[in-house]
C-alpha cells in the first residue's frame, strides 16, 4: 500500500513538488509523490500565498512569472476578492524599475510573510528528499537558507551536484553523504533557497550557536 511521503499513513492523492500553480504549464518531470489528502491540501493556502510572492518579485525578470501571475494569481483575486487579495493587500507594494530605454515603471512587488513561506519550502524539500533518498525527512532534520543570506557562488559550488531542470519556473541541484544533503533549488531562475541536512545541519547548528 502507498504511503504519505511527509507522515507516511495511507496515501489517498498524489502530490506535485513543486506545486502544480508555479508553473504556467506543468512540465513532464515534476515531481509526483504519494500522499495521504491531509498533507496534501494543508498548506494549500500558504502555497497560493507564496507562489504569488515569488511570482511577483520575479515579475521583472521572468517571463514564466508574468505568465503565472497576469495568469492564475490575477484569476484567483478574481475568484476570492476578500480572501488571497485582502490577505495580501498590506504587503502589496509598487517597485519601479528602469527600462532599457530609461523609463521607469511600476511592477508588483511583495513583502513576504516568513513562516507562511517556510512551510512551503519545507515541503518542496521535503518532496525532493524523499525522491532523491527514499525516506522521509522531518521538519526538525533540515536548515533553510535565502539566496540574501547565504555568500557563496552557487554556480561554480553546484556545478557538479546532479540538476532537474523543470524549465524557467523551478530547477534544483542536490548533493547526498552519509554526512548529509544539500538541495539547492530556484524559482524563475531569480529567486533562490538552499537546504542542509543531516549532520551538515547538525553541525551548523553547532557553529552558530
Amino acid at each position: 500500500m502507498a504511503t504519505c511521503y511527509l507522515c507516511g499513513s495511507a496515501a489517498s492523492t498524489i502530490d506535485h513538488v513543486p506545486p502544480q500553480g508555479f508553473f504556467p504549464n506543468l512540465p513532464g518531470n515534476v515531481i509526483k509523490l504519494d500522499a495521504c489528502q491531509k498533507c496534501n491540501s494543508s498548506a494549500s493556502l500558504d502555497e497560493e500565498y507564496f507562489r504569488t510572492a515569488v511570482a511577483a518579485m520575479a515579475y521583472a525578470h521572468s517571463a514564466a512569472a508574468r505568465e503565472v501571475w497576469d495568469g492564475a494569481v490575477k484569476r484567483s483575486f478574481g475568484r476570492r476578492p476578500q480572501g488571497l487579495r485582502a490577505r495580501l493587500e498590506k504587503d502589496i507594494v509598487g517597485i519601479q524599475v528602469p527600462t532599457q530605454g530609461g523609463i521607469l515603471v511600476e511592477l508588483p512587488g511583495l513583502a513576504v510573510d516568513g513562516a507562511r513561506a517556510l512551510a512551503v519550502l519545507r515541503k518542496i524539500t521535503r518532496g525532493i528528499y524523499f525522491r532523491e533518498q527514499g525516506k522521509k525527512l522531518a521538519d526538525d532534520e533540515l536548515l533553510l537558507f535565502r539566496d540574501e543570506d547565504v555568500k557563496m557562488d552557487y554556480r561554480s559550488i553546484t556545478q557538479n551536484w546532479l540538476e532537474v531542470d523543470m524549465g524557467e519556473t523551478f530547477r534544483y541541484r542536490s548533493i547526498h553523504s552519509v554526512e548529509g544533503s544539500m538541495i539547492w533549488f530556484e524559482f524563475y531562475r531569480f529567486n533562490w533557497w538552499l537546504a542542509l541536512t543531516g549532520n551538515e545541519a547538525k553541525t551548523y547548528r553547532l557553529k552558530n550557536r
